[in-house]
Order: C-alpha cells, then sequence, then structure tokens
C-alpha cells in the first residue's frame, strides 16, 4: 500500500486566529477516485519448483505436501495511492489549514500469471492451467470493481468530515489529512483485500484441482 501527498496549496488572509477559531468558509471539498487497470503479462518459462518459491515468497500457505508443486501461480499487487490539494490562511499559531481536494487511485500496476515450462502453449494442460489463474484474474477485477461505488462513497463522506484544522504549516496539515485519510480508509480496503482472498480459496479447492488435472492426461 502506498500513499503520498500531493500539494497544491492556495493560502489567503493573514489576519491572527487562534487554533479554535479556525475557519474557511470559502471551502469546499472535492474527491476523485480512479480505478488503475494494471497490465497483464503471461509467463511459460519457470519450473514447477521456481513457481512454489514465488507463491512462498508472496505469502501463501505451505504446500499441501513434499511432492506437490504449482503448475499456475497468479500474482499481483493491490496499490492504492492518496494525494490532497488543501488551502489555508496564516494565523497566530501557524496555518488554518482545509482539505479542498482529494484524489485517490487504487487498483494493480500489473497482475502476473505464471504457467509450469513444461507446459507448452496448444497443449491441453496449458490451456486448463491458463483458464483457471484467469479464473484468479477475475477475481480481483471484478471484486474491485464491485467495491469502487463503495470506496467512493466513503472517500467523499471521510474527505468531507476532517474539516479545517491547524497546523504549523500548509505541508504538515496537508500531510496529516493524507494520514488521516488512509487510516479512514484502509478498513474498507482490507475487507475488499479479503473478499478477494476468500474468493481465491474457494477457486483453489482439492475437489477444483482434481476437475482440472482429468481434463487432459499429460500431467
Amino acid at each position: 500500500m502506498l500513499a503520498a501527498a500531493w500539494l497544491a496549496m492556495t493560502t489567503f488572509g493573514w489576519a491572527p486566529a487562534h487554533a479554535a477559531q479556525c475557519r474557511l468558509p470559502n471551502l469546499e471539498t472535492t474527491v476523485k477516485l480512479t480505478e488503475k487497470r494494471g497490465r497483464q503479462r503471461l509467463s511459460n518459462g519457470f519450473t514447477g519448483r521456481q513457481l512454489e518459491r514465488k507463491r512462498q515468497r508472496a505469502g501463501h500457505a505451505a504446500s499441501p505436501g513434499p511432492n506437490w508443486h504449482p503448475v499456475g501461480l497468479m500474482g499481483r499487487d493491490l496499490v492504492w495511492e492518496l494525494r490532497v490539494q488543501v488551502m489555508g490562511r496564516k494565523t497566530d499559531r501557524g496555518f488554518c489549514v482545509g482539505l479542498q481536494h482529494a484524489d485517490m487511485v487504487v487498483g494493480y500496476d500489473r497482475i502476473d500469471v505464471y504457467i509450469d515450462r513444461r507446459y507448452r502453449p496448444g497443449s491441453c494442460e496449458y490451456h486448463v492451467i491458463l483458464e483457471h489463474e484467469q479464473q484468479h484474474v477475475r477475481n480481483f477485477k471484478n471484486t474491485l470493481a464491485r467495491y469502487m461505488p463503495e470506496i467512493r462513497r466513503k472517500l467523499k463522506a471521510e474527505a468531507t468530515r476532517i474539516g479545517p484544522r491547524q497546523a504549523r504549516s500548509m505541508e504538515r496539515g496537508a500531510d496529516r489529512f493524507v494520514k488521516t485519510l488512509k487510516s479512514r480508509m484502509t478498513p474498507l480496503i482490507r475487507r475488499m483485500q479479503q473478499e478477494m482472498d476468500a474468493t481465491d480459496r474457494r477457486i483453489d479447492t482439492p475437489a477444483n484441482y482434481r476437475a482440472t488435472q482429468a481434463r487432459c492426461e499429460n500431467w
């Protein structure tokens, strides 16, 4: 997960004000949410053991047994970024800073699909492995698309709710807005990821593995 602050700042007025009097009457907070659709890459150059090491490095559970190794693997990195624009005025204690705009991007830089190099394009085994991994790809893309309206509503509600804050500088104020929004959006993003993982587990059942293997002969 990534969170970065992009600062576009406007200052106005130089009358002193106490922190309790931090008001920005002209402040109107807007938001923008963008779905990042990662490029899919297909690789057919790794052995089953190499795919198992990739699987372990990604934090997946241990293999079912010593003689087991994956013949296909899907890897993806869900990323989300927050950037803000702020406006404010000078006060006797620094700046009264308000959140003017929040820009959130959520999605994938890329999605990698790996197929054991023993199974070449055109073979039955290659086809069914690819078909299985594409179920995982659809899971992540479809779940993300389904959550986008809820993420947008949450982002709008939280950005509007924050209100102006006293800060020592405009930069510090912007950084606080990014941290606050990240904290408030994290539970929803985490719930979405948990749903993706649960669907993955339903795809990767022993029964589904057996059904996939039964479709071809040269394993």
